[in-house]
């Protein structure tokens, strides 16, 4: 059986939107009686969205860094700041300025290979504050939140955009993933096992992800306190050791959503066969996304020479699956639906978990597993 190592010390944090990223690198620099806010600043219409969809709304988020004498806004951008997106960041801080946040620093976060210019402070306040008077935007844009802010009201417009110059700080981040490895590295003890700190790492992340995620879709800030913090980085070493993988299915799956519309998973050998079982199209989601969580934690199992457990796992899981056809055919109840169900009740104690046991059934029935491959229905009875 073939598999597809991961060349996790190189990959782990690839795929993460860059607004996730700088969050975490903030959150490694919490300390007591500090929080990290992440919250959405413009109404828009962000229902569902997905994680590789984070970074085309950055316009839409910023980051608070809360402190009991500083405190920060970051505004993330992996883009270009042109002329428009700096007066977008602008826009978004003058009504900061004007809230009840006391913001001792305005931080741009950049990445390098964009070249991005600190610059962004190129119209004097009485340009910007015609500009900003004379727009006839829908109500909910942020230019008109401004508009109504400082209505009539250049003197304090002025006073907040001088403010505003003064603790701007513009942070140019040339790799940012090394960044937060480095800022990493004690919390998930890089030197006592790299490939365990990345397999953690890669964990924080997704949980992040996850919450972030939820925040955005309910319309609230996902707040993350120091305790909170350290809780999670306690969790997630506990999940990840040398004797044990445990990744969350309940993250791993809400990242990794199951798009049915997909050709590549419509016309896959797992897809078929769980078709076959009469199963609705949620519940068929459900086990596939059993089968990827299987997997993406065998590959962690195969970086941490743990193959003997991979191969345990799955001989168990082929003979559960070989027992219960074996006792579906003396009962006259053999379907497809049956086999599933009788394979995925039988234990298997070298799965952590239940969803790794019911994933590593899920795994056997794709295409490309020589003798122990599974069948829900016999290839020789399949509906086309």
């Amino acid at each position: 059986m073939n598999y597809q190592m991961d060349s996790s010390g190189i990959n782990s944090l690839a795929g993460f939107a860059y607004q996730i990223k700088a969050f975490a690198l903030y959150a490694f620099d919490l300390h007591e009686n500090m929080s990290l806010e992440f919250e959405t600043i413009e109404d828009v219409n962000l229902k569902s969205i997905k994680p590789d969809q984070i970074d085309k709304f950055n316009s839409n988020f910023m980051c608070k860094s809360i402190a009991q004498t500083t405190n920060l806004a970051i505004q993330v951008k992996h883009t270009t700041v042109d002329d428009s997106t700096a007066q977008k960041i602008i826009l978004n801080w003058l009504l900061l300025e004007n809230s009840e946040h006391a913001i001792n620093q305005y931080v741009l976060f950049t990445d390098k290979i964009y070249q991005n210019s600190e610059a962004i402070f190129k119209k004097d306040a009485n340009l910007l504050f015609e500009e900003i008077s004379a727009s006839k935007s829908r109500s909910d844009a942020i230019i008109s939140k401004v508009k109504n802010a400082y209505k009539g009201r250049f003197d304090d417009f002025e006073a907040a955009y001088q403010s505003i110059q003064t603790k701007y700080q513009f942070k140019n981040i040339e790799d940012i993933d090394l960044s937060i490895q480095q800022a990493a590295s004690i919390h998930f003890r890089k030197s006592a096992n790299p490939i365990v700190f990345y397999q953690r790492l890669e964990g924080f992340l997704q949980h992040v992800t996850y919450e972030i995620l939820g925040a955005i879709n309910k319309k609230i800030p996902y707040k993350m306190n120091f305790e909170h913090f350290i809780a999670l980085v306690e969790e997630i070493s506990n999940c990840f050791t040398a004797e044990l993988t445990a990744p969350s299915y309940a993250d791993f799956k809400k990242i990794n959503p199951i798009d049915l519309d997909e050709s590549r998973i419509s016309t896959s050998r797992e897809f078929v066969q769980l078709k076959a079982c009469n199963l609705s199209e949620p519940v068929i989601k459900r086990h596939l996304s059993y089968g990827l969580y299987y997997h993406a934690t065998a590959i962690k199992y195969l970086e941490n020479n743990r193959m003997k457990k991979v191969e345990d796992i799955l001989e168990t899981t082929f003979e559960n699956f070989e027992d219960a056809k074996l006792d579906l055919q003396n009962q006259s109840k053999d379907t497809p639906y049956n086999r599933l169900s009788t394979t995925k009740d039988k234990s298997n104690s070298n799965a952590d978990n239940e969803q790794i046991k019911f994933g590593s059934a899920i795994y056997l029935t794709k295409d490309d597993i020589d003798e122990k491959q599974i069948s829900w229905e016999d290839e020789e009875n399949e509906k086309h």
